[in-house]
């Protein structure tokens, strides 16, 4: 799971990403290596936060380097997907949209309109969306559905560690789905 790199002249089309999980099953640990590998090439990055639940210390544990992130707090939303695609649009490599905690009613009323226009601005900008949730949104509309598992949580002499958890692709437009991929998240500095 690596965003589009520009730098290394990549030629693939924009993708959006699709990670959907249970709260503490590793799905935002994932959105931050993935910023981390972003940040590394110097690409910038968007954070729209919905649930108001990103912590920088925890990006900077991972290795991202601040300067080169957005972070953005949207009130409700439709004000997330606009500021997603308007990011998209405006040069980001990789714009991350958690929609954690979102109504689900909300997110089962979204048109495809809505997706199909954050496709086409990714396509347009061969940038990469990555959509988080505890549900999947968009659905066939995603380049790549994955959902993450928690396992187990892991401890060192008594003390919280970090998570084992699974991540089952969904949906894989470009390639086979039904994989599974077994990781860790440790939380340590």
């Amino acid at each position: 799971l690596r965003p589009h790199s520009r730098a290394a002249g990549h030629a693939s089309e924009g993708r959006l990403i699709e990670l959907a999980g249970a709260r503490s099953s590793g799905k935002t640990a994932l959105a931050y290596r993935m910023a981390a590998g972003a940040t590394s090439r110097g690409e910038l990055v968007g954070w729209v936060d919905l649930p108001n639940a990103l912590d920088p210390r925890f990006l900077l544990r991972a290795k991202v380097r601040l300067e080169d992130v957005l972070w953005l707090r949207p009130p409700d939303l439709q004000a997330a997907l606009r500021a997603a695609e308007l990011l998209v649009k405006t040069g980001f490599a990789l714009v991350v949209l958690d929609l954690e905690g979102a109504p689900p009613r909300e997110l089962a009323q979204l048109g495809a309109s809505v997706w199909t226009r954050l496709l086409r601005a990714l396509r347009e900008s061969r940038a990469t969306a990555l959509l988080l949730g505890t549900q999947r949104a968009a659905g066939s509309f995603a380049t790549l559905g994955v959902s993450t598992t928690r396992e187990r949580a892991l401890f060192d002499s008594g003390l919280f560690e970090g998570l084992a958890s699974r991540l089952e692709v969904l949906r894989n437009r470009s390639g086979a789905s039904d994989l599974e991929l077994r990781f860790s998240v440790h939380h340590r500095p």
